[in-house]
């Protein structure tokens, strides 16, 4: 019978083949392929640890001759040897019986050492070359090898080598012909003896131990052997060992390197790049090889055993492998043949059945054969089309009942389409249906309202009679296109817009109506499919008011921006404008200050200072509340220092505390992070402007009053806290009507508050607008006549890194213990939590009283006291007399009063004191240092006088050749005049333009080293001279402008700096500010020899009346020399008797004697015209009511000079009138 190529059992038999051989030759290959890689990298990594020991064991001979070397020259014997041999050798020579019996008391010693450590000879080797001693006394004995016959020899070289080196030397084997022609080796080292180079000691190798090692082919098979080379010339190398062909290759066999495979591994071990492989060698076979470099020789060693004799084993594995590959194969085959038999042949028997049954025979039966699988097919299959006949019977009857079925849910079909008919046409919005070309199928009767067609004039027209040219005539495209795409307009009427189209989206449409007038709808389209016939449904509203109200809505917002903008334009030109004349009188006030003033116009000078400054900040609160109202203030987030901010803000108000006799206090707890992420400059005016209120409505009041500063931690976290600062006085307080109404601008207390305290009433809304900013809260607690206290909540993110100020002011007070006393309302607690915090151990005592017994029962060791003394004094005596004189000597005191002396100062007795007004972290645990004699004791710095030395401005020649000229672009003229004074004041020279043109032509002529200039300005403003300037100039040559404008708004600074401004002052601008700037730009002015002379000149009349100007005594009592006389006699007496109480209460301390004395003597020193000893006696008032004592000796000695001057002025006044009198008396 012929077997077809489809026939079952002929794809079976070979499926069943493939199937077991297949996976079978697979494994077979992978394993086989996995066996050869892993025995070719055991074979290379086998002959890589050979190459690796053999060099291992050449180095380590080496360096055992070395060490050899090495010990025997440090021995005595050595030493004693070198020096006698090299002295007899140079006096007498070698046939000498001196060196004979030299030699014969050497020789056994050296000879023991050669026998023991196995060298052919042993070398000494003076200074100058000569071998004068060698254990065999060969041909090279006595022979000079600087310029001997054996100077280039290998013992030749490695002597230079030591002698110019110092240390050893090593060279390589070589025919040496002294010793018969042998291959050696030679080992020098120096001889050295007290630092002193004496000669060379030299050791002879022979090559045996070196070769031994090399033709050990141990591991190597019967092929392997060890290549030696050393570089000969660029094309080859030289053998340094026998090889096994060539037993006598040593130093006489070369290597080309033209073969590349094996040249490229010499190379490699001659370069120390070790490497293994296999490759072919110089005799063309392939091998095995690893090569390594040896750096003592400077040599290429390639250990190599052949290929063939290295892989023999991969040989075996193959035939194995094929052999049962072809085992397997020919068992597979034979299954097949087995299995095609009892399996696919009763399988063909159950196909020609069931194709009986599927030609209708459902009657037909399966013969069923056998017990296995297929005679239980055969079963089942007889089973099933006995089913099969039943179900076809119960098929015929359901078939009738479906029927019946479906007729009822027609019916109720046709119910439903009823009905939602209905709701269609009763619908509010227009329901069009169309066809994917748009054509209307049907619409409800809402068409007629919105567009005027009738449902009969709309349906079987296109839909794009509802849109308005030119979309309507290419309507049809956009539909086409969308339904072999799915990409067309992205709405109904609107042009074609990528990846949009309007199918289940919908929007704001226009839409024409039948008698041509246009309206606006809300167009949703949806898509379905019937018959897979796409269609579309389109539901249209009616949306005029909607448009109406929006439009309407739209033209409130661009109102209300309009709005904004003006808001935004006046904020500018408010800046602007108030500060442009507020510049001219704080300018004009501060070069009027540095003009000679009595004590009444300078108080009347600084009053009008204060009150411009005074304005300036209620101008500024007005705009901060009008950018803040106006969404045009922004908070930063920048790195700050909290501990920084908080004591500048309390520092600014320091003086203002103290005019108001307010006692201020500051605590900053040592939990809360040093820096954190925040606005430094808001939260500053924040802090000033509450402490400022607490100030001003604590003061006048018939108790002493009060504010204290407080900072904690109110939420720690990770790394996000919540800071409260809470600010509290003992004021007039507020009831509940006042706190309600406290954060509503231009509001206060009541009429009384306003007249009493004045302000605007914007500070506090401010601060509530800030703190909202910076996503805080301010709260309030406040009672009538008892104070009030703000409490500011801010979360601020932590930064980890350390501050400059953490680690250069921390003090560490770790083993210190401290017991600190003071009241409960007090500064102690405060005081003991920045001592926990520098590490020390801390009691509190409230009662000072019970003090010495706690002090008495303190253990051993270094303790400190330290007293919140408030505005008493400690009874130090009393306390130190109930301790006992030794545990009163051991015990150091810390006494915080009160001030505003912030530095700790060292009393007589030993006691460390300082200031709590305002008391700085750092300053009191320096202080607490200073006692515990951990630190020195600060000195503190003179007091600098706020006014500038008076200085001769620089011509215009002299500032051109400095290079120090200015020029001014400014078109105020009232401005112009300000900065003209203030620029002379400083010392420098200036040219003024009034606008930016005139500044640019000014500038082109090169003799201007700096330009300050306005920002806006007529015909040319600062913006546009900066751009223009910078533009002509380049990097290397820029000259530096700065900005001098009344624009103080945020931004500004920026912009002027991106346009390339160097520096940015504005209006109005004070001296200290200006001088900074230009200082820091441009330099100080130079002046010339004369100006200099001329201005220090001691004995000019300026000087004289600087010490005693009687001007101005004459324009106090007249022109009366009588009476001038007298008053100056009167003035010297009695500054005499007021010079004795001032130093008198200087040296005791009397701070209020001293403060009264100078006050009285600084009004008649000034009368009389002496003003510079006034300005003396003003700084020592001024000090006295502070309590400085460092200040006031410091400036004790500033006054006796003075007085000193002023009383040698008057007694040379007087005598020349007494002598004037004699010569005018009659004779």
């Amino acid at each position: 019978m012929k077997v077809s190529i489809t026939s079952l059992t002929y794809r079976f038999a070979i499926w069943f083949t493939l199937v077991a051989l297949l996976p079978i030759a697979l494994v077979g290959y992978g394993l086989l392929h996995f066996s050869e890689k892993a025995v070719r990298q055991s074979t290379v990594l086998k002959v890589s640890a050979i190459a690796d020991k053999k060099v291992e064991q050449i180095d380590a001979y080496l360096q055992g001759r070395i060490l050899d070397a090495n010990i025997i020259q440090s021995s005595e014997t050595t030493h004693d040897a070198i020096g006698k041999f090299s002295e007899v050798f140079k006096q007498e020579g070698v046939d000498s019986e001196s060196y004979r019996e030299m030699d014969m008391r050497y020789r056994s010693h050296f000879t023991r050492f050669l026998k023991s450590a196995g060298y052919y000879d042993l070398f000494l080797i003076s200074l100058d070359g000569w071998l004068v001693f060698t254990v065999s006394h060969e041909a090279d004995f006595a022979t000079n090898l600087v310029d001997g016959p054996y100077r280039e020899t290998g013992l030749g070289q490695v002597f230079r080598k030591t002698l110019e080196t110092q240390e050893n030397s090593l060279s390589d084997f070589e025919y040496y012909s002294p010793s018969h022609g042998a291959i050696a080796a030679f080992i020098a080292v120096p001889i050295i003896v007290e630092g002193e180079l004496r000669g060379v000691l030299a050791l002879q190798i022979f090559s045996e131990h070196v070769f031994n090692v090399l033709t050990n082919n141990v591991g190597l098979g019967q092929s392997g052997e060890t290549v030696v080379i050393r570089q000969q010339d660029a094309n080859s190398v030289l053998v340094m060992a026998p090889l096994r062909a060539d037993p006598k290759a040593a130093l006489k066999r070369t290597i080309s390197l033209d073969e590349p495979s094996f040249s490229s591994a010499i190379r490699n071990s001659l370069q120390n790049l070790p490497g293994q492989g296999v490759i072919t060698d110089y005799q063309g076979v392939s091998v095995v090889a690893a090569w390594r470099h040896l750096p003592r020789m400077d040599w290429g060693v390639v250990v190599k055993m052949d290929a063939e004799e290295a892989f023999t084993s991969l040989v075996q594995m193959h035939v194995i492998g094929l052999t049962a590959l072809g085992l397997t194969f020919l068992l597979a085959v034979m299954g097949a043949l087995l299995f095609n038999r009892r399996v696919v042949m009763p399988l063909k028997t159950l196909n020609s059945c069931a194709q009986e049954i599927a030609a209708g025979n459902l009657h037909h039966h399966v013969p069923s054969e056998g017990w296995d699988e297929i005679g239980q097919l055969a079963g089942v299959f007889n089973v099933m089309a006995e089913r099969i006949n039943i179900s076809y019977q119960h098929l015929e009857a359901r078939v009738a009942e479906r029927t019946a079925r479906l007729e009822e849910v027609n019916a109720e079909l046709a119910i439903k389409e009823e009905e939602i008919r209905s709701v269609v046409e009763h619908m509010v919005d227009c329901v069009v249906t169309t066809d994917e070309r748009g054509v209307m199928l049907s619409v409800n009767p809402v068409i007629k309202k919105l567009f005027g067609y009738t449902p009969e004039e709309a349906i079987g027209q296109n839909v794009s009679i509802f849109v308005p040219e030119p979309d309507r005539s290419k309507h049809d495209f956009y539909m086409q296109r969308y339904c072999e795409t799915r990409h067309g307009q992205e709405y109904v009427g609107r042009p074609f817009q990528q990846d949009g189209h309007s199918v289940g989206l919908g929007r704001e449409v226009v839409g024409v109506r039948k008698d041509g007038t246009s309206i606006p709808v809300y167009l949703a389209v949806s898509e379905y499919f019937v018959a897979e016939k796409r269609h579309f449904t389109g539901v249209m509203r009616d949306i005029r008011e909607h448009v109406k109200i929006r439009e309407d809505l739209e033209q409130a917002r661009l109102d209300a921006e309009q709005a904004n903008q003006a808001k935004s334009a006046f904020l500018a030109a408010m800046s602007h404008e108030i500060r442009t004349p507020m510049n001219g009188v704080v300018g004009m006030i501060d070069v009027l200050s540095q003009t000679s003033l009595n004590e009444y116009q300078k108080e009347m000078a600084d009053l009008i200072r204060e009150s411009a400054f005074v304005l300036l900040e209620i101008i500024e609160d007005i705009l901060d509340f009008s950018k803040i109202e106006a969404g045009r203030l922004e908070i930063e987030q920048m790195p700050m220092s909290l501990v920084t901010v908080v004591e500048r803000a309390c520092g600014m108000l320091e003086h203002l505390a103290a005019i108001k006799e307010v006692e201020l206090t500051m605590f900053i707890d040592p939990d809360v992070p040093e820096n954190v992420l925040g606005d430094a400059l808001r939260l500053r005016q924040v802090l000033v402007n509450l402490i400022n209120n607490a100030i001003k409505f604590s003061s006048g009041l018939p108790h002493r009053g009060h504010v204290a500063v407080r900072v904690t931690l109110a939420e720690p976290d990770k790394d996000k806290v919540t800071v409260s600062f809470q600010i509290t006085d003992n004021g007039i307080g507020m009831d509940e009507k006042t706190k309600n109404r406290l954060f509503t601008p231009f509001s206060q207390g009541d009429a009384s508050t306003t007249r009493r305290f004045g302000g605007t009433g914007l500070g506090l809304t401010i601060c509530h607008r800030l703190v909202t900013l910076m996503q805080g809260k301010i709260m309030v607690d406040s009672e009538p006549e008892k104070g009030s206290t703000f409490t500011l909540l801010l979360p601020l993110k932590v930064l980890r890194e350390k501050s400059e100020r953490d680690q250069t002011h921390a003090v560490d007070l770790t083993g210190l213990s401290c017991l600190v006393l003071g009241s409960e309302d007090g500064m102690g607690q405060d005081l003991a939590s920045y001592l926990r915090y520098a590490g020390a151990s801390v009691k509190l005592l409230t009662d000072f009283s019970a003090a010495p017994e706690h002090v008495k029962a303190l253990p051993d060791g270094p303790w400190l006291l330290v007293i919140d003394a408030g505005d008493g004094e400690p009874p130090f005596e009393t306390f130190r007399a109930q301790l006992g004189s030794d545990l009163s000597q051991s015990l150091n005191f810390v006494v915080v009063r009160r001030g505003r002396r912030h530095r700790g100062r060292l009393e007589d007795d030993g006691v460390v004191t300082l200031d709590g007004n305002i008391l700085y972290r750092q300053a009191f645990l320096h202080a607490v240092a200073v006692a515990a004699g951990r630190e020195k004791l600060e000195q503190d710095q003179s007091i600098i006088s706020s006014e500038f030395e008076k200085v001769v401005p620089l011509t215009r020649d002299e500032a051109i050749r400095q290079k120090k000229m200015i020029l001014v672009a400014e078109d105020n003229e009232i401005n112009q005049k300000v900065i003209r004074q203030q620029l002379a004041l400083l010392g420098y020279a200036v040219d003024i333009a009034a606008n930016g043109r005139e500044a640019l032509q000014r500038w082109e002529s090169g003799v201007y080293a700096l330009i300050l200039t306005d920002l806006h300005m007529p015909e040319m403003d600062g913006y546009e001279l900066t751009k223009v300037i910078r533009a002509d100039q380049s990097v290397s040559g820029r000259i530096p402008i700065i900005a001098l404008t009344a624009n103080a708004l945020k931004g500004e600074s920026d912009k002027c700096r991106a346009l390339g401004m160097n520096d940015y002052l504005t209006k109005p601008v004070q001296l200290e500010q200006l001088k900074a700037a230009l200082e820091n730009w441009l330099g100080k002015p130079v002046h010339s020899v004369d100006a200099i002379e001329a201005k220090g000149q001691p004995h000019t009349s300026t000087n004289q009346a600087a010490v005693l100007d009687v001007e101005v005594l004459k324009k106090l009592i007249g022109d009366d020399p009588e009476m001038i006389a007298e008053f100056l006699q009167d003035f010297r007496l009695s500054a005499a008797e007021i010079n004795k109480q001032i130093t008198n209460a200087v040296k005791n301390g009397q701070f209020e004697e001293v403060r009264a004395a100078a006050h009285k003597l600084k009004s008649s020193a000034r009368s009389v015209g002496a003003l510079v000893l006034g300005d003396c006696c003003a700084a020592m008032e001024s000090a006295a009511r502070e309590k400085d004592a460092n200040r006031l000796n410091e400036l004790l000695l500033n006054f006796s000079t003075a007085l000193d001057e002023v009383e040698a002025r008057i007694g040379v006044m007087l005598e020349v009138r007494s002598a004037n009198n004699f010569h005018k008396e009659p004779k």
